[in-house]
C-alpha cells in the first residue's frame, strides 16, 4: 500500500498570451517552483481566459487560477494567496515603425490606445496618463491577436498591455509599472489555499528574491533597467552609426585578436558588444599599434572610443559609465607591512597603462612605474626598485605563480577595484551618443564577481613551468639551463627539446599524462584490431608519507616508483605520470606483458631505502579486446580505477582485473544517476508500509516506512539496488526527506479523516549525521503537517556507529530532546552492542534476524534473546525489542 498523490488541476490566464510574450511557460515555471514544496502532488494545467477560468473553477473542473492579477472585482470571486508567485511589466508598445518614441509625451496626447474589453489593467494606464499629462482614446478589442493586430496594421497608435519580453516587432514608448501575479481559488476553499499558501512561505524563506530571480529569467531585459531610446537618441545613432573602438591585439583574455574565429573576443569584447546591440550601433574595432599614443587617434579622428579608460573626463575624452570592475592586488615582498595611503613606489604592467588616471585620483601619494612584462615587475620588487607590484585578478590567475617566487606575497586585505569604462571621443561622438551609451551601460554592466567568474571560465589556471621551478631553487641551475639552452640552439635541436619538455613529468622524468593521452590514441589509431592492456597504480595512503617524511621525502619516493616501472616498462608499453602518487602504463595484450604487470605486484619501495618503511601499491587493470572510438581514454581509465577500488585494503601490493561483473555494476550505476533526480521529480519512489503485528493480539501497532522505486519502464527496482549507491554519492539526502513528506502527508490525512493512526519507523541515513540542520529541517516538516511525534519513530542502524560514534550519538540526543522516539535497526549485528545500551537512550531495539532463526531449537539462542531483554529494560523504562525483518515484534 502507498500513499496516493493528489492531483491538483490549474488553469493559465492566457488572455494576454502570444508569440513573443510567453506568459504560459513563465507561469508555468514559476507554480512548479511552488509545487516543490507541496510533497506527493501531481499538477496539470489547462490555458484559459479569466471568464472561462471562473466558470471552471465554480465548476469544479479547475482547482485554482494562476497568473490572476489583484483586482476588487475579482475578489468578489476569488480568494487570493497570501504571496505572488510571479510578477510582470505593464508597458506601452507602438509599432517598430511609428514616429512615436519612449517617454515623447507630447505625441501621446490624442494617442488611439488599444486595450482587451474589460481589462483589469485600465486603471493602471489611466493613472499613467495623468500623471504624465497626456489624454487618450481607449481601443477595444476582443483578444489579444486582434490588439497586436490592430497595432501592427496601424489601425491604432499603440497597445497597453503586460508583458514578460519584449514583443518581437514592437517599440516601447512607456514603462507603466509592474504587477504582481498570485494564484486564486474559488471563494471559500480554505483546504487548497492553505496549501498553496504554506508552499509559497517556505518557498519564500528560502529564496527571498524569488519573483526576481523567475521574472529576469523570462523577462531578458529587467524592468526596472530596460533601455529604451527616445527620439533623440534615434536620431543620434542614426547620425553615429558606427563606433570605431581601438583595442589591444593581445591581452588575453580580455580583448585580444582571435585567429582562428578571425575576429576580436575577449570579456571586455563581450561587454561592449552586448552595448552596441542595445545601442543599435555597429562596431569596427581598430587594432592598437605599441608605436601609436591612443589620444593621438583620438586626437586625429580616427577613432571614436578607447576599451578601456578607468576615469578620465578631460581633454579629448569622456569615460563613460563603468560596463565592469576589475581587482587589482598587491604583491610585495614578504612581511612587508603596505598601507594603501602612504608614499609608494608602485609598478604596474605597461598594458595596465589606462588605470593610472584612476590610481592618480584614488592613491595621489603613489610613484607609478611601468614594466613590459610580469617578470620584470616582480623582478622590481624583489631588487627593492618598487615597494608593490599591482597585478589584476585575471593575470594572477592565468599568467603568472608565485610558486617561483619564494620571497614574494601578495598583500592580506589589501586590493584596489577599478572601473572599466569606454573612453568616448569628444570630437567624433556628440554628447547625445555618449548619453545613450552610459544609459544603455547602465542596463547591462556586469558586476565585479560575475566578471571574474566569467573569466575564470574563459581562460586557464597558470601551471609553473620548468623555467619557474628552476628560478623558485637556486640561481646556479638557471646558469646551467642558459648553458644546456645555448648547446641545444648551437646543435640546432632546440625545437624538439622543448617538444619533449612539454611531454615530460619534471618530478619523475617520465612521461606525463598529457603525453600518455595523446600517444595512446594513436596507438589505438594504429592498431584498431589489436588487445591492449591499461594499468593504473597508485601508491597507498601516499598522504600519509608527505604529512610524516615531508614532500621532499614523498618527492623521492614517486621518483623511485617511476623509476622501477621504467625498469619493467621501457622498450615494452608506454608508461607515464598521471597525477599525484599515480601513474599509467599500456601494453598489448600478450603473455610477456601479462607477466611485466605481474612483476608489479613483486616490486618493494621503500621510503629512505629502509625496509622499515614499506610504500604497498594498488594495481587496476583494463583489459581493452578492441578499442572503441566512441569510448574515450578517460573511459577505460575509469575503469582500471574501478578495478583498482574493489582491491582488499591490504599492506602489501595487490593487482585486480576489470571484469565483466563491474562492467555491468558500472553501467547500472551510470544508468540510476542520470536517472534519479528525474525519477525524484516524477514521483516514481514510492514508500510502502510494512505493518508491525503485536503477537499477543494479533493487531497492528505500527509500520515501517520503506521506499521502492518504480520506474517507468524497468518496473519496480530493488532497494538493495539504488539505496548503497544513493549513500555513496548523496542523493540519499533527498530521497529520506522525500519518504519523509510523505509519510507525514499520509498521517495528516489519516488524521483528518479520522482513520487509525500508528507510529510509523523512518530511516535515518548515516548521510544525515553531518548535517548540522537535519533536527531543524524535520522538525520544518512535522510543524508543516501538524503531526503529533508520537506517531513519528526515527529508526538508526547500529552500524553507523563502527566509524561515526561522536556525531551519531550527537543526533540521537538532538532528536531526543526534540521529542522524536529512536528505535535502533539490526541491533547484535557488530560494533558494541551491549555498551551502546548504556550510551544511547533507545526506545525500541530491533534485534537483528541472526539471533532468531531457529531459537526453537536452539536453547542458546532464547537464553541470549531473553537476557538481551532483561539487560535492555535495565536502562529504559520503556523499551521493545523487535524481530528485524518480521512483520511481528515481543514486547519486553
Amino acid at each position: 500500500v502507498y500513499a496516493e498523490k493528489t492531483v491538483y488541476k490549474a488553469g493559465i490566464l492566457d488572455d494576454y498570451n502570444f508569440y513573443g510574450n510567453n506568459i504560459s511557460e513563465y507561469a508555468r515555471d514559476s507554480v512548479n517552483e511552488v509545487f516543490k514544496y507541496i510533497g506527493n502532488a501531481e499538477l496539470s494545467y489547462a490555458e484559459t481566459g479569466i471568464v472561462n477560468g471562473l466558470n471552471e473553477l465554480n465548476n469544479g473542473n479547475l482547482d485554482f487560477l494562476c497568473m490572476v492579477p489583484w483586482n476588487d472585482a475579482l475578489s468578489s470571486y476569488l480568494d487570493y494567496t497570501n504571496e505572488p508567485v510571479a510578477t510582470g511589466v505593464l508597458a506601452l508598445f507602438t509599432s517598430s515603425q511609428s514616429d512615436i518614441y519612449f517617454e515623447h509625451f507630447e505625441k501621446f496626447n490624442n494617442m488611439q490606445i488599444g486595450l482587451i474589453k474589460n481589462s483589469y489593467f485600465e486603471k493602471s494606464l489611466i493613472d499613467y496618463s495623468i500623471q504624465n499629462n497626456f489624454t487618450y482614446t481607449p481601443v477595444y478589442y476582443n483578444s489579444i491577436s486582434e490588439l497586436t493586430t490592430a497595432v501592427s496594421t496601424n489601425a491604432i497608435d499603440a497597445i497597453f498591455i503586460p508583458v514578460t519580453a519584449r514583443p518581437t516587432g514592437m517599440k516601447l514608448i512607456a514603462k507603466c509599472g509592474s504587477v504582481d501575479y498570485y494564484c486564486a481559488v474559488k471563494k471559500g476553499n480554505a483546504q487548497t489555499l492553505s496549501v498553496l499558501n504554506t508552499a509559497l512561505d517556505t518557498l519564500k524563506s528560502e529564496s527571498p528574491f524569488y519573483l526576481y530571480s523567475s521574472f529576469t529569467e523570462h523577462f531578458k531585459i529587467p524592468y526596472f533597467n530596460t533601455a529604451a531610446l527616445t527620439e533623440s537618441e534615434y536620431i543620434a545613432v542614426d547620425y553615429q552609426k558606427s563606433l570605431r573602438i581601438l583595442v589591444p591585439d593581445d591581452n588575453y583574455p580580455m580583448a585580444y585578436y582571435d585567429t582562428e574565429k578571425n575576429a576580436y573576443s575577449g570579456a571586455f569584447i563581450d561587454i561592449v558588444e552586448d552595448v552596441a546591440r542595445s545601442a543599435n550601433l555597429e562596431i569596427e574595432y581598430v587594432s592598437e599599434k605599441d608605436d601609436d599614443l591612443p589620444l593621438n587617434r583620438i586626437a586625429q579622428g580616427e577613432v571614436d572610443a578607447i576599451l578601456t579608460v578607468s576615469g578620465s573626463t578631460e581633454g579629448f575624452i569622456r569615460a563613460s559609465e563603468p560596463y565592469t570592475h576589475i581587482s587589482y592586488v598587491a604583491v610585495s615582498k614578504k612581511d612587508t607591512t603596505i598601507f594603501e595611503d602612504q608614499n609608494a613606489r608602485v609598478g604596474i604592467l605597461l598594458e595596465d597603462d589606462w588605470i593610472v588616471d584612476y590610481l592618480s585620483t584614488s592613491h595621489p601619494r603613489w610613484n607609478i612605474s611601468k614594466y613590459t612584462s610580469i617578470n620584470s615587475l616582480f623582478n622590481a620588487v624583489e631588487k627593492g626598485e618598487i615597494a608593490i607590484a599591482l597585478v589584476s585578478y585575471p593575470d594572477m590567475q592565468t599568467r603568472t605563480s608565485l610558486i617561483a617566487r619564494p620571497d614574494l606575497a601578495i598583500v592580506n586585505d589589501f586590493y584596489i577595484s577599478v572601473p572599466v569604462s569606454l573612453g568616448v571621443s569628444r570630437i567624433t561622438c556628440t554628447v547625445q551618443v555618449s548619453d545613450l551609451l552610459d544609459k544603455i551601460i547602465k542596463s547591462v554592466a556586469v558586476s565585479e564577481s560575475e566578471f571574474e567568474s566569467k573569466v575564470y571560465t574563459l581562460s586557464h589556471i597558470y601551471v609553473p613551468n620548468f623555467r619557474d621551478m628552476l628560478y623558485a631553487n637556486k640561481l646556479w641551475l638557471v646558469v646551467v639551463l642558459l648553458i644546456f639552452i645555448a648547446i641545444i640552439v648551437f646543435i640546432n635541436i632546440r625545437k624538439n627539446y622543448f617538444r619533449k619538455l612539454s611531454q615530460t613529468d619534471s618530478l619523475t622524468n617520465i612521461a606525463n599524462k598529457e603525453y600518455f593521452y595523446a600517444t595512446a590514441e594513436k596507438i589505438f589509431e594504429k592498431s584498431p584490431e589489436q588487445s591492449f592492456l591499461l594499468v593504473s597504480i597508485d601508491a597507498r595512503n601516499f598522504k600519509l608519507i608527505n604529512d610524516r617524511f615531508g614532500r621532499i621525502i614523498g618527492d623521492q619516493t614517486l621518483a623511485n616508483i617511476a623509476s622501477k616501472i621504467k625498469a619493467i616498462f621501457d622498450g615494452h608499453g608506454l608508461y607515464a605520470r598521471s597525477q599525484g602518487d599515480s601513474f599509467l602504463v599500456l601494453v598489448e595484450d600478450v603473455p610477456a606483458n601479462r607477466r611485466r604487470i605481474e612483476k608489479l605486484e613483486e616490486l618493494d619501495v621503500y621510503i629512505h631505502d629502509s625496509s622499515k618503511y614499506q610504500v604497498p601499491l594498488k594495481i587496476g587493470i583494463c583489459p581493452i579486446k578492441r578499442y572503441n572510438p566512441e569510448m574515450t581514454i578517460s573511459s577505460y581509465l575509469d575503469r582500471a580505477n574501478i578495478a583498482k577500488a574493489n582491491i582488499p585494503a591490504r599492506n602489501s601490493n595487490c593487482l585486480n582485473y576489470f571484469t565483466p561483473e563491474m562492467e555491468q555494476d558500472l553501467n547500472t550505476k551510470n544508468a540510476i544517476e542520470i536517472e534519479m533526480v528525474q525519477a525524484l521529480k516524477r514521483n516514481e519512489f514510492i514508500v510502502y508500509y510494512q505493518p508491525k503485528y503485536e503477537l499477543e493480539t494479533d493487531r497492528i501497532i505500527g509500520a515501517e516506512a520503506l521506499v521502492r522505486w518504480n520506474h517507468g519502464e524497468k518496473g519496480i527496482i530493488s532497494p538493495g539496488v539504488f539505496i548503497p549507491l544513493f549513500e555513496k554519492n548523496g542523493f540519499i539526502v533527498d530521497l529520506d526527506f522525500y519518504v519523509y513528506e510523505s509519510v507525514l502527508r499520509m498521517i495528516r490525512t489519516r488524521i483528518i479523516n479520522n482513520m487509525p493512526v500508528v507510529p510509523v519507523s523512518m530511516n535515518v541515513s548515516r548521510c544525515h549525521l553531518s548535517d548540522e540542520n537535519f533536527v531543524n529541517k524535520l522538525e520544518t516538516l512535522v510543524t508543516k503537517y501538524r503531526v503529533p511525534k508520537r506517531y513519528i519513530e526515527m529508526e538508526i542502524t547500529e552500524s553507523i556507529f563502527t566509524h561515526e560514534e561522536g556525531n551519531a550519538l550527537m543526533l540521537i540526543y538532538q532528536l531526543k530532546e526534540h521529542g522524536f522516539t529512536i528505535s535502533m535497526d539490526d541491533f547484535g549485528s557488530g560494533y558494541s552492542s551491549l555498551n551502546l545500551l548504556r550510551m544511547v537512550p533507545i526506545d525500541t531495539l530491533k534485534i537483528d534476524k541472526v539471533f532468531i532463526d531457529n531459537t526453537e531449537h536452539s536453547p542458546r539462542g532464547r537464553v541470549i534473546i531473553e537476557e538481551i531483554i532483561s539487560m535492555a529494560t535495565k536502562y529504559t523504562s520503556r523499551l521493545s525489542a523487535k524481530v528485524s525483518k518480521h512483520v511481528f515484534s515481543a514486547t519486553s
